[in-house]
């Protein structure tokens, strides 16, 4: 039981440090990149991008959910098609769902057995040979290291995702008005 208690220990200490150092995101992001794990890709992103994957998922279910229970019939089929994150879980789940299109080709095409860490300043580095197109790393305000070339793109879907939940809110009211005329 003890030899239990110490590898249980030991595996939760491990991740406790985890992407402290460029370096150590760095070797995080290469290992995922190669086992094409698009779950522990999302780990190794910056934790902005990762609040922001999530953020879009919950907006779209809850989109999908009002859309499903307020909109008429005809209407939902065009709305529901939009939402391409209202069938993942968490966002976790929608980044698994998305990596294998969107990003694991090139990322594979960018990631080596060797991969230099350059520091660019104290929150940014380079991953990667400057021969290909390294990785940007930044450190985030939780004090670890992670992805960072992903943020913006993630940032503007979150927004994105705020303005369509307002319009559909608005949608919302609007078949509630005209139900309550018929």
């Amino acid at each position: 039981v003890s030899g239990l208690w110490l590898a249980v220990g030991l595996s939760g200490r491990s991740g406790c440090g985890r992407n402290k150092t460029a370096e150590s995101a760095c070797a995080s992001l290469r290992d995922a990149v190669l086992e094409a794990d698009g779950i522990a890709v999302f780990d190794a992103l910056l934790q902005n991008t990762q609040w922001s994957v999530s953020t879009v998922q919950k907006l779209h279910a809850q989109m999908a959910s009002a859309i499903t229970s307020r909109y008429p019939g005809p209407e939902q089929a065009a709305a529901l098609a939009r939402l391409y994150a209202a069938e993942a879980d968490s966002g976790r789940e929608l980044f698994w769902q998305l990596y294998p299109e969107r990003y694991a080709a090139d990322f594979r095409e960018r990631v080596g057995e060797q991969m230099p860490v350059t520091l660019v300043s104290a929150q940014q580095a380079r991953c990667g040979t400057d021969a290909g197109k390294p990785f940007a790393l930044s450190l985030g305000q939780d004090g670890k290291w992670g992805l960072s070339e992903l943020d913006r793109e993630w940032e503007d879907a979150k927004l994105r995702a705020y303005h369509d939940l307002e319009t559909v809110q608005k949608n919302v009211q609007l078949y509630r008005r005209m139900g309550e005329r018929k």
